[in-house]
């Protein structure tokens, strides 16, 4: 709450997490959105999900909050990696949000090089190097 958002990326403030997965995901103790203001949380994923149907793609959305109020102040295409790429690209498919070329389409020739680019755990590297 009273955040800014120059404030969370100069790292001033800490935002809460939105829902009750990313709070588990990020061991957050603050409480989520979702548990403070459901129907704003509810709104929240309605609009997002209108704003992604209408773009047929993943958006980066900044909103603020006021008197319990949301307002949708920017959304953007987000951006991503080549596996989060294919990943979304999967999921709209599966979707029925786009087609097979689409999908096709919506991974960047250059981000298929960090498809081939192999992804170590790095327990496992520590682990063998001793």
């Amino acid at each position: 709450p009273n955040a800014q958002g120059e404030d969370v990326v100069a790292g001033i403030r800490t935002p809460h997490p939105i829902n009750l997965k990313q709070k588990a995901l990020t061991n957050s103790t603050l409480e989520s959105l979702e548990e403070m203001m459901p129907s704003v949380y509810r709104e929240l994923e309605r609009v997002g999900g209108v704003l992604e149907r209408e773009y047929k793609e993943m958006q980066d959305i900044e909103f603020t909050i006021d008197a319990e109020r949301l307002f949708m102040l920017q959304t953007r295409t987000g951006k991503r990696t080549g596996i989060a790429a294919v990943k979304i690209a999967c999921d709209m498919l599966r979707e029925g949000l786009i087609d097979e070329k689409e999908a096709l389409l919506r991974v960047d020739p250059a981000q298929l090089v960090q498809l081939l680019t192999p992804v170590f755990d790095p327990a496992d590297m520590a682990a063998k190097s001793h």
